[in-house]
């Protein structure tokens, strides 16, 4: 475009390449400035997540749970989006990221790949059972370094047996969560099975999973839980019960979610109760305007006590020591969180870690999720704890702990290896 005398104006595509004037310059005209459009990305939390997520594969998500907004969303690995400017080099370039089989960087985790959420899944039903009437601050399961009454299977590590309600959180229990799971879905209320189930599985949805969140980004993906048709064709009407499908109570089975759907889950606990439906638009012109739909309360059904008195301090205890991330713990910050290790068919674990900081008047809830890392303490913890710092504090303090997750590549699914730079 020339300056005022002669002004012409060009016309070009999404990729740059010109295409032409419209109407051979018939309504040719100077531009107009739009609206100014305000992101609520914050661009150091953004860039910092990229930096710790480097060498690894998986997603960090990141909301401020007082207004629903996204305030980083990382999916790892990525690209550089200068590679997909221009004609022949972008058509080049895209077909060489697309051939990236391995990595598969244009694959956005953080809003479309679908994982098992592991033990963080525990907080929903501690929470919906409490809903229930079924279990309190003092109730106790027994745990043999599994579920007793599936023949120790779901398998759980060694961490005393028979928590109560808050150390179960704090030490994740599997055999713990499996009689919860099934103390919901087997209440004698329901004079069928599948009723119980149904009832479980409606409650669920109400933190997200299953549901596509509505946000104001692309390619929302609902997640999974699994409905009775499922199981009907699965194991054949009839022929499946609560014991069947135990697992799930652990965050398991065809349980799956997306990353974005586990960052408002711990959200939800933040809010003791409600979100607002995750967006990255902060506003738009001077008023900075915003879809009302993005200022609505979305209640789980659950009473708030549930939240503050007992998976709450069981979220803070995970930080203390006999907690499982102990590692974690931020000096001078009340971080409450939730390790999660997801079982993965296709190769190592994969480490899940939710998080809310701090306690009181909390500004941040952020997930992640690092593919075959192992358990959640090992990478996803300290990435989170390293990123509420860095959010809260505007700096790092741990260098050491900080380095021990720069120096590692997990990509290879393999062995840690060093990076260059």
């Amino acid at each position: 475009m020339r300056g005022k005398k002669g002004t012409r104006i060009v016309i070009k595509d999404v990729h740059n390449r010109e295409i032409g004037r419209y109407m051979e310059g018939k309504f040719d005209t100077l531009a107009i400035s739009g609206k100014a459009l305000y992101s609520s990305i914050d661009a150091s939390l953004q860039e910092y997540g990229e930096l710790l997520m480097r060498g690894k594969k998986g997603a960090v998500v990141a909301i401020d749970p007082s207004t629903g907004e996204i305030l980083c969303l990382v999916s790892s690995p990525s690209y550089d989006p200068n590679l997909l400017v221009g004609g022949k080099e972008r058509s080049k370039n895209y077909a060489k990221l697309g051939a990236e089989t391995i990595t598969r960087p244009l694959f956005n985790r953080a809003l479309t790949a679908m994982y098992p959420p592991g033990s963080t899944f525990k907080l929903i039903d501690a929470l919906i059972a409490q809903h229930d009437g079924l279990i309190d601050r003092s109730t106790r399961f027994p745990c043999q370094n599994g579920y007793p009454l599936g023949g120790g299977k779901p398998k759980c590590h060694s961490h005393g047996g028979g928590a109560d309600l808050t150390r179960s959180v704090a030490t994740s229990c599997n055999s713990y969560y499996s009689f919860v799971f099934r103390a919901i879905v087997d209440q004698k209320k329901y004079p069928n099975f599948i009723d119980g189930y149904n009832h479980w599985r409606d409650l669920v949805k109400t933190f997200g999973p299953g549901t596509s969140l509505g946000s104001d980004l692309p390619f929302d993906k609902p997640g999974n839980v699994p409905s009775v048709n499922y199981y009907n064709k699965i194991f054949g009407k009839g022929h499946w019960r609560s014991n069947t499908v135990v697992s799930l109570g652990i965050g398991q089975s065809e349980l799956l979610l997306v990353p974005l759907q586990m960052a408002n889950v711990v959200a939800i606990i933040a809010n003791r109760g409600f979100y607002y439906i995750p967006h990255c638009i902060q506003g738009i012109g001077k008023e900075k305007e915003l879809d009302k739909k993005f200022k609505e309360k979305h209640f789980a059904v659950v009473q708030k006590e549930h939240y503050y008195l007992n998976v709450i301090d069981g979220m803070e205890e995970t930080m203390q020591p006999g907690g499982t991330a102990p590692g974690a713990k931020i000096k001078g910050i009340r971080m409450c969180g939730k390790t999660g290790t997801a079982q993965n068919p296709h190769g190592n674990d994969h480490a899940v870690f939710q998080a809310f900081a701090p306690r009181e008047q909390p500004k941040i809830a952020i997930a992640c999720i690092v593919e075959n890392a192992g358990t959640g303490g090992s990478f996803a913890a300290p990435i989170v704890s390293l990123m509420i710092e860095k959010y809260l504090t505007g700096k790092i303090t741990r260098t050491a702990y900080e380095k021990n997750v720069l120096k590692v590549n997990l990509i290879d699914g393999k062995k840690l290896v060093a990076q260059k730079n």
